[in-house]
């Protein structure tokens, strides 16, 4: 291995990506870009991309175990929707913090601020009982719990319900549900109208993976965002063709992809 990085061809005009990723490379398969999950193992086991150009001699610091070679690098190069085919090499990079913690209460706060309506429903037992009623309707779009102080995670004991804010999202008849939930939880409560169902959502994500190729995505995970009410899907990379795909299949604003080859302009 040499100590540095550098250039490893032209592009022909294609377009390029970077990303910092592990290199990996064993007995079963030759060099692989890993992107999506990785078995914390030692050796470790992943690989979603098969690199091409590819020389170990070139790039520094590699480990070796059990026939398995592997790295961390930030990569340069061009992808063709199935092989990244390397440009440039280099040290990995540091990545974007995390967008934070997305959980919020989107209803706007009370004039006399986040009141309890009935102390005697209140319980865990009320929280959860609200909770069950809710996800039973047809119309149930999500649940998620806020606080009007966020809890100190360092306290002795768990704060249960005190402060806590029930925020659920129904479809329709938002009137009716706030009515019925009012009427098995005490305690704060923001109601919300949403597009999709969570089921909705669920089938959504259900359907990704096997429609990928038709999508001409490749899945690398996804998950369910119930506060935005969008799937979100990590793909290695997608086009404006692909982004119509999503939007044509699922609805505008249905799912949201996260690339993980950022394109260089």
């Amino acid at each position: 291995s040499d100590d540095g990085s550098g250039p490893r061809g032209d592009t022909g005009g294609q377009q390029r990506y970077e990303a910092t990723g592990i290199v990996l490379e064993n007995e079963d398969q030759g060099p692989m870009l890993c992107l999506g999950t990785i078995l914390d193992s030692l050796p470790p086991q992943c690989g979603d991309v098969p690199i091409s150009n590819w020389s170990w001699d070139e790039v520094p610091r590699e480990e070796r175990l059990a026939g398995t070679t592997w790295g961390q690098y930030h990569l340069v190069g061009t992808y063709d929707g199935d092989t990244f085919a390397v440009i440039e090499t280099g040290p990995p990079q540091p990545q974007p913090d995390d967008r934070g913690d997305p959980i919020d209460t989107p209803c706007p706060e009370p004039g006399g601020g986040w009141t309890v309506a009935d102390p005697s429903r209140t319980s865990m037992a009320d929280h959860q009982a609200a909770s069950r009623s809710a996800s039973a309707d047809p119309d149930f779009a999500g649940l998620w719990i806020d606080y009007v102080e966020e809890p100190d995670p360092d306290a002795p004991e768990d704060p249960g319900t005190e402060g806590m804010i029930l925020n659920v999202a129904f479809t329709g008849d938002v009137e009716r549900h706030t009515a019925e939930l009012g009427g098995l939880w005490g305690g704060p409560l923001c109601m919300v109208q949403h597009a999709r169902t969570e089921a909705e959502l669920h089938r959504i994500q259900n359907d990704l993976e096997p429609s990928a190729d038709e999508l001409g995505i490749q899945v690398l995970w996804s998950s369910i965002e119930v506060v935005e009410n969008v799937v979100e899907v990590g793909v290695v990379a997608i086009d404006a063709e692909g982004r119509d795909a999503l939007h044509d299949r699922y609805g505008p604003g249905a799912v949201r992809p996260v690339p993980v080859l950022t394109p260089i302009e």
